[in-house]
């Protein structure tokens, strides 16, 4: 019975943990662009250019909105394996447009600032 337990909150926290890197990487945070969003996106940007040719900016809008969807949907699963639960494919198909949505609008506003 203890052991049954003990692995069921050892899975639980593994859910939590991979929600707080969902956190981390997802618009949710509001300082997780300057420290981890924006260091993958160049990341991705550079690794683009290298091996495929991708223009910077089109590789920097890769990794920029897909560590924030990644974030999102991290976030969902980890909560809902945590609190034992499953998603549907709706809401996380909500989750992601609503990321993108968000992921566009800041990066309109970056550009516009000239930070792009």
């Amino acid at each position: 019975m203890a052991a049954a337990r003990l692995q069921q909150g050892s899975k639980r926290l593994a859910w939590a943990l991979l929600a707080l890197v969902g956190y981390i990487l997802s618009p949710l945070s509001w300082w997780n662009d300057v420290f981890v969003n924006v260091p993958i996106a160049l990341t991705t940007a550079w690794l683009l250019n290298t091996l495929l040719g991708v223009n910077k900016a089109v590789g920097f809008y890769i990794g920029y909105m897909a560590s924030n969807i990644l974030g999102l949907y991290l976030l969902a699963l980890g909560v809902s394996g945590a609190a034992a639960k499953r998603i549907d494919r709706q809401t996380l198909a909500k989750i992601m447009v609503m990321g993108a949505i968000y992921t566009l609008a800041a990066m309109l506003v970056l550009g516009r600032l000239g930070l792009l």
